[in-house]
């Protein structure tokens, strides 16, 4: 029977262990460089739809300040409405005593 025996020597065997924890370390390198790319680029992305937000907000913000002015709600048209109508009625009813106190006298 053959007895096969591996003999190494003792450096070629530290040569070995160094050069396998400098690959590791090489990927562990790359692996992280792709992790903070891909953070650098989420950050990024992330930044962006907070600006497109601020932005949204500020619009809103604007337009909600400027809606008084150029809009009337429902409620407010119909108390004006009511109040524009009352006045009205008001007047015609004078003009109609007006008209009668002036047919009397004749």
């Amino acid at each position: 029977m053959d007895n096969t025996f591996i003999s190494i020597d003792f450096w070629q065997l530290v040569g070995f262990l160094l050069s396998f924890l400098g690959v590791c370390w090489g990927f562990g390198k790359m692996l992280l460089a792709q992790f903070q790319a891909q953070q650098d680029e989420r950050q990024k992305a992330q930044d962006k739809l907070s600006d497109k937000v601020e932005h949204l907000e500020t619009l809103f913000a604007e337009q909600k300040a400027v809606l008084p002015e150029k809009f009337v709600l429902r409620e407010d048209y119909i108390r004006n409405q009511a109040v524009l109508e009352a006045k009205m009625d008001s007047i015609q009813k004078t003009l109609t005593d007006l008209y009668k106190m002036e047919s009397q006298r004749q």
